[in-house]
């Protein structure tokens, strides 16, 4: 894993690339759990690719703040430390691009929900910032655009240049090196982000900030019509919408970047290096993974139990918790389509195939939750008692890691990946 003075910021490496006629789209993975991690340090050793990993707010944060889901409670500092043990250990030698993703004010649920006043919101966003800079982050999305109070697009220009200043102030001050911008021109809701509305914010930004001695992003966020909801992207992606949002960018000297690209079909993805896409982000869609292979493996159990071979009292019980755990402890609504948000509560609660759905969609909210860890815990050794399970080790975890890691590798072969750190 490289030292922070080798580092190649993305911008570089993508100007790189393209100078060298290399068509690929990045991918941004979500670090939604230690094992998704290690599972892309692994695909991104194996494929000699770019370790791209996009934490939110929610994820990771500091503690102040109300820190982050992942791995039970974790700050900027804990994230950064994660990563440089994992890598070290998946033996990735590659640059390790650590990002903020939808970084910003109103980012975090309690200060949407809340409708914390401008001011008070932004505060907390440098606040957030600097911690990232501090402890190694070096791409930070600045997303003001959650605002819950009406706004014209000025406003969120003057944010994301306020933002964009501060960071560099702050980069500077603490002796970091440089730092890659990302910024977005509104909420993802589904659909195509307008020409007009894409190009009229990115000239206003770009016209700032360069009037100012600023860096411009490196990438603009821009609705492709994916949109993520239970465990399908029930979206449509634009090809020819995306192709001009790609194109606009490319007018500003910025590259194009698409969200919520969870569970695209391969003839969806195949075509993003074409297009220009520079990158792509995906989360969801690798958590559900591990959730599966997990339940997959509660199969395994149930059956020595059906056979008499473990006795009930002694199973894991894993596939009951995670029903339990992601209904009453994870955002789980947030996943749902239109018409299942509507359902009552206790009409949700007795739908034994929704309660699945909730735990295959929600289990990686509740991977650390410690009724969870010590089901799973007792899972992988009773298997393991018993010899049970075919993958690369033959071990339960090398099962889960394996199943996340060809998730990872879709991606890698669709966007043409293999050897791009080789390329530089």
């Amino acid at each position: 894993m490289s030292a922070r003075p080798g580092h190649v910021p993305l911008r570089d490496l993508v100007a790189h690339l393209r100078a060298a006629g290399r068509k690929c789209t990045l991918l941004g993975v979500g670090p939604v759990s230690e094992a998704v991690v290690r599972a892309t340090f692994q695909a991104c050793a194996r494929h000699e690719c770019p370790a791209i990993f996009v934490a939110s707010r929610n994820q990771v944060d500091l503690k102040e703040l109300g820190q982050g889901y992942l791995m039970g409670g974790m700050d900027q500092r804990g994230f950064v430390d994660l990563l440089r043990r994992v890598g070290a250990d998946s033996g990735y030698k590659g640059c390790v691009y650590i990002c903020r993703d939808h970084g910003g004010p109103w980012q975090r649920n309690d200060e949407l929900d809340g409708k914390y006043p401008v001011g008070r919101a932004m505060e907390i966003a440098r606040r957030s910032f600097r911690a990232d800079i501090e402890a190694g982050f070096n791409y930070l999305h600045i997303d003001p655009t959650k605002c819950p109070h009406p706004h014209e697009q000025n406003q969120l220009v003057d944010w994301t240049f306020e933002l964009v200043a501060f960071c560099e102030s702050a980069r500077q001050e603490l002796g970091q090196g440089e730092i890659d911008y990302e910024v977005g021109t509104e909420d993802i809701q589904g659909g195509l982000t307008t020409a007009a509305t894409f190009e009229a914010f990115l000239g206003k930004l770009t016209a700032r900030l360069t009037q100012a001695g600023l860096p411009l992003p490196t990438c603009a966020v821009g609705q492709t019509g994916t949109l993520c909801r239970i465990d399908r992207n029930v979206g449509r992606f634009d090809a020819e919408g995306t192709a001009q949002l790609v194109k606009i960018a490319a007018k500003y000297g910025v590259g194009f970047k698409e969200h919520n690209g969870d569970y695209l079909s391969a003839a969806s993805c195949r075509v993003h290096p074409d297009l220009g896409v520079t990158g792509m982000n995906v989360a969801p869609e690798f958590g559900l993974v591990e959730t599966d292979a997990l339940l997959a493996l509660a199969d395994l159990e149930a059956k020595l139990v059906r056979e008499g071979w473990l006795a009930d009292v002694a199973s894991s019980r894993l596939r009951q918790i995670l029903l339990d755990r992601t209904f009453a402890s994870s955002p789980w609504q947030k996943w749902m389509t239109d018409d299942l948000k509507k359902l009552p509560q206790d009409r949700v609660e007795s739908d034994a195939a929704l309660r699945l759905l909730i735990a295959r969609v929600c289990g990686h909210y509740v991977c650390d939750d410690p009724l969870v860890g010590a089901a799973r815990a007792l899972l992988y050794r009773n298997l393991k008692a018993f010899s049970l399970v075919e993958g690369p080790d033959g071990t339960p975890e090398g099962f889960v890691l394996a199943r996340v890691r060809g998730a990872i590798e879709f991606y890698v072969r669709h966007f043409r990946l293999d050897g791009v750190n080789a390329a530089l």
